[in-house]
């Protein structure tokens, strides 16, 4: 049976994406090697320090180089501030895991 009532639903863009990944046998994505249980934010930050990895950049402003500028221009004092406090911290873990994945390559080469 179709899901006629939810079309644009996130099940149902993730399994659209699986199902991509199958077809061209794609699974070099940025979120291959995700820790499991990390939230959404988490994921786009593990994603972007990978590619910032990858390239070679070097991270010297994590909440500069990571945060939206738009979001962060469209709220207030305390609400900026939370913001920057969820990102330190998912940052911080997303980086002690990224960390952690590049030693234990580094250990197997």
């Amino acid at each position: 049976m179709a899901n006629t009532r939810h079309p644009k639903c996130a099940i149902r863009d993730m399994a659209n994406e699986a199902k991509r990944r199958l077809q061209s046998n794609a699974y070099k994505n940025g979120a291959a090697g995700a820790p499991q249980g990390i939230s959404l934010s988490q994921r786009q930050i593990y994603i972007r320090l990978k590619e910032l990895l990858d390239a070679g950049e070097e991270i010297v402003n994590p909440i500069q180089q990571l945060a939206d500028k738009e979001l962060m221009n469209g709220l207030s004092h305390e609400e900026r501030q939370r913001y920057v406090f969820q990102l330190a911290a998912d940052y911080l873990a997303m980086k002690k895991a990224l960390d952690g994945r590049l030693a234990k390559e580094k250990r197997t080469s």
